[in-house]
């Protein structure tokens, strides 16, 4: 009996440690685009991982864990910027270490189409910048491949809602982005990584 509760807990053990190792850096990623500060970020998802662990026996983290964090960090970085704490001014396309996301390299670019895409990336940053912290975090979080049921979840609001969100922010990003994205697409024959070639 003792050897199959220790076969158990060493079972339980391994499944919630894949569950953390898939999720801390995706919450990790999920923060940091919301908050400017790299250090702050860590510190509210270790904080919203720590209080999922304590309710383990409650909550069925590898079922339901990672919607559940999400919420968490959503409020708690929320709650963070009602109190005057700078929003991160881009999702951090240039750090290829956040997991879940294929960077491009411009290193491959011709050196003026590097500049141009380099300047997209400040733009979109900028533009971001300027999104209601909601917006941004719909934005994100479908970024983050989840559903319209999902993002109403974390976001606590209903799935109409949640659609509204995303769709005014990708129209609020489309109008301000769309001069370079135009200047982006021009005669050189070089397609920026990300962006489906003409046809």
């Amino acid at each position: 009996m003792f050897e199959s509760q220790a076969e158990a807990d060493r079972s339980s053990t391994a499944t919630i440690q894949a569950w953390v190792e898939y999720c801390l850096p995706r919450g990790l990623a999920y923060a940091r685009s919301l908050l400017r500060d790299r250090h702050a970020a860590e510190d509210v998802v270790h904080d919203c991982f720590c209080r999922l662990l304590a309710k383990r026996d409650v909550y069925d983290l590898p079922k339901d864990g990672f919607k559940l964090l999400l919420r968490a960090i959503t409020n708690a970085c929320i709650d963070l910027g009602r109190k005057d704490t700078p929003v991160s001014n881009s999702l951090d396309l240039s750090e290829d270490h956040i997991a879940g996301r294929e960077v491009p390299d411009d290193r491959f670019l011709q050196p003026p189409r590097a500049a141009m895409y380099r300047e997209l990336q400040a733009a979109i940053g900028s533009a971001l910048q300027r999104l209601p912290v909601h917006q941004r975090a719909a934005l994100e979080l479908k970024s983050l491949g989840c559903s319209l049921s999902d993002i109403a979840q974390s976001l606590g609001v209903t799935e109409n809602n949640a659609g509204v969100l995303v769709h005014r922010a990708r129209k609020c990003l489309e109008k301000e982005l769309e001069p370079l994205l135009t200047e982006a697409g021009g005669n050189d024959g070089q397609t920026i990584p990300g962006q489906a070639p003409d046809r």
